[in-house]
């Protein structure tokens, strides 16, 4: 199957559920004199493009969570449409976390067509046309070099999700979507630049709705704020310029990027050490004071352990320490101090943020709260743990694919697509009841 776009054709993959369509770019690759600049589009292409393979991955900070194969040349999307349905279908375009340092929608392996997050399942049973993308990650994505060289600009990361979605919007009605009906969905840091897309001028009438699961409301950074962390940044990297940035072999930037990350937990920030930068033009104002007068429909919400992800590794004894530090108040009582802890700094990290973005928000709102956990899982109902029900995918932190995880899958699935559809998720909206959704087994 073949589809016909702006800048050429493309063939993909058919399924029994799906047409898969995988490493389409959707900007030019930001290599040489477009590094550290916001994206271009891409060129035309002739013939036709093979778009059975996924790309490679924006190159990141190693640890943890990270995944492979990473390159530069990152800027591409998969597409995921349904067969059954009819169009035109409503799309859906995933934006994923990792503190804005980890992560990608691209390949497992070079030449591969297993990427992560492969919507295949979501787009079949939502019946939606699903959309994943890599944006730039860290120095490349979000570091203020500008501040320091003007050849260079600001909120790269931002801007590569807006190319996207403009990509989106011009193309997806080849595709079979809807282009008068998108909705922008993310998680983590995904969620946070959901929040800053609802207001930034440059990603006007883009998108119609949104869901942000678990946003990092908090994490933007000022002007002042960034041009201290990209000096800082550039001492870590061994460099004393932006311009030098350029000519560093990957090993170089991802050893920075981790010394750089541990400086904010040292100094009891708990911000993603690569944010946003509220520049008051690309980024005009906070999305925690500038979100609530947007008339969006956004559904949003958090899981009721999330920090239990980040303290797991801990010793007991630590946690105290890390109370000072992050100058948090534990509350008394008869469970164990970690159980009190992570419930503290959840409330002071996502939900607290949250509820004050929320007040006054002046669309249609919906609430949730995400509490299932997966059986015999042990870190409870932790930040990203509501990704592998969601999508139906095993490689995703703990595997999901007992009896009772399906049937909580695919009610949210439900949800999600109906949401997506008909800006009505089943419950009623929060403006009007305060009614928060909780969704569980």
């Amino acid at each position: 199957m073949t589809v016909t776009t702006q800048y050429g054709e493309v063939r993909g993959i058919s399924t029994d559920t799906c047409d898969i369509y995988l490493g389409i770019p959707y900007a030019a690759p930001p290599v040489g004199d477009l590094m550290f600049r916001h994206p271009v589009p891409p060129k035309p292409w002739t013939g036709v493009l093979d778009a059975t393979k996924g790309s490679a991955n924006p190159i990141q900070a190693k640890g943890e969570f990270h995944i492979d194969h990473n390159s530069l040349d990152c800027l591409y999307l998969n597409i995921f449409v349904p067969k059954g349905p009819k169009g035109p279908l409503p799309v859906m375009v995933w934006l994923y976390g990792g503190a804005f340092s980890q992560g990608g929608a691209g390949a497992k392996a070079p030449g591969s067509s297993e990427v992560h997050y492969n919507l295949s399942r979501f787009a079949a049973e939502t019946g939606c046309v699903a959309v994943t993308l890599n944006y730039r990650l860290n120095v490349y994505g979000f570091l203020n070099l500008h501040a320091l060289d003007d050849r260079f600009d600001m909120n790269n990361g931002l801007f590569d999700q807006i190319a996207a979605l403009r990509f989106v919007r011009e193309n997806i009605a080849a595709f079979g979507g809807d282009a008068s009906n998108i909705t922008l969905f993310g998680q983590s840091a995904g969620g946070a630049s959901v929040l800053a897309l609802m207001t930034m001028p440059a990603a006007e009438g883009l998108f119609d709705k949104v869901i942000a699961q678990s946003p990092c409301v908090d994490h933007f950074f000022s002007p002042e704020e960034s041009v201290d962390f990209t000096k800082r940044y550039l001492k870590e990297a061994g460099v004393s310029a932006p311009a030098d940035l350029m000519n560093l072999p990957e090993e170089r930037i991802t050893g920075a990027n981790a010394k750089y990350q541990s400086s904010f937990l040292l100094k009891g920030d708990v911000r993603c050490a690569f944010s946003p930068i509220i520049d008051g033009k690309t980024l005009p104002a906070a999305p925690k004071n500038a979100v609530r007068h947007c008339r969006m429909p956004m559904m949003t919400g958090t899981t009721t352990e999330e920090i239990n992800l980040f303290i797991r590794h801990f010793p007991g004894f630590v946690l105290p320490i890390g109370a000072a530090l992050f100058d948090l108040k534990v509350e008394k009582g008869k469970e164990r101090y970690r159980k009190r802890f992570s419930r503290a700094m959840t409330n002071r990290v996502f939900e607290t943020p949250l509820n004050e973005m929320l007040t006054g928000y002046e669309g249609p709102l919906w609430r949730y709260q995400y509490c299932y956990v997966v059986p015999g899982h042990k870190l409870g109902c932790h930040h990203c743990a509501e990704l592998p029900v969601l999508f139906g995918l095993n490689d995703l932190f703990d595997g999901a694919d007992d009896p009772r995880s399906e049937l909580v899958g695919k009610a949210m699935r439900r949800i999600w697509g109906q949401f997506a559809k008909s800006t009505a998720p089943g419950w009623d909206a929060y403006g009007q009841s305060e009614y928060i959704f909780r969704i569980n087994g």
